[in-house]
């Protein structure tokens, strides 16, 4: 009894351990006031286009609302949709001057923008005591994002996660609450 509870127990730690594909990895260089600066969330680029998906468009909306439900003052995609080029964010170079330029045009203290660098469906048969079998489909997503101040052009915030689910919508919205929850927040006053 004891050897079958024990292994029991033993895939349910190896389960837990299987969800997360790569530790989180976040740097905070100065806190953002969520109440009085607005962030601009820009398209995420994706590294998987080829599959027809739309990704960087998921990762994107997926931002905004955790950053709202968190209490962040996010602009509006339709003002940060409406006609501006973002060609300049497929660039090798880091775009700092753009970053400065287009955060005032468009009334932003910050821009939010990055990739989605690795995701894929793999199927695993898993057994349970030999008897059972189930062929198991897991997503994994890969997160990558920063935080610019749009007065400055630096970066304030980066953070990168890589995370498996059932599918990939949990896998992104797991990898990018984690990540929203790591960026680093002055205290509000109270008054």
């Amino acid at each position: 009894m004891k050897r079958k509870l024990f292994f029991i127990l033993s895939i349910i730690f190896l389960l837990a351990l299987s969800s997360c594909v790569s530790n989180p990895s976040f740097f905070n260089k100065s806190a953002v006031d969520r109440k009085n600066e607005k962030i601009a969330v820009l398209p995420f680029r994706d590294f998987n286009s080829r599959e027809g998906n739309n990704s960087g468009e998921l990762i994107r909306s997926v931002f905004e609302s955790k950053l709202i439900l968190r209490g962040f003052n996010v602009i509006e995609i339709e003002k940060t949709a409406s006609s501006i080029d973002y060609s300049v964010l497929k660039k090798a170079e880091f775009p700092g001057k753009w970053i400065v330029e287009t955060g005032n045009m468009l009334g932003a203290d910050y821009m939010l923008f990055g990739s989605v660098h690795d995701y894929r469906t793999y199927q695993n048969v898993t057994s349970f005591l030999y008897i059972f079998s189930w062929l198991e489909i897991t997503s994994s997503v890969g997160v990558t994002a920063r935080l610019i101040s749009c007065k400055t052009g630096e970066v304030v915030w980066s953070g990168s996660y890589t995370k498996s689910g059932f599918t990939f919508n949990d896998a992104t919205n797991e990898a990018v609450n984690y990540l929203v929850r790591s960026i680093k927040r002055k205290p509000v006053k109270s008054d």
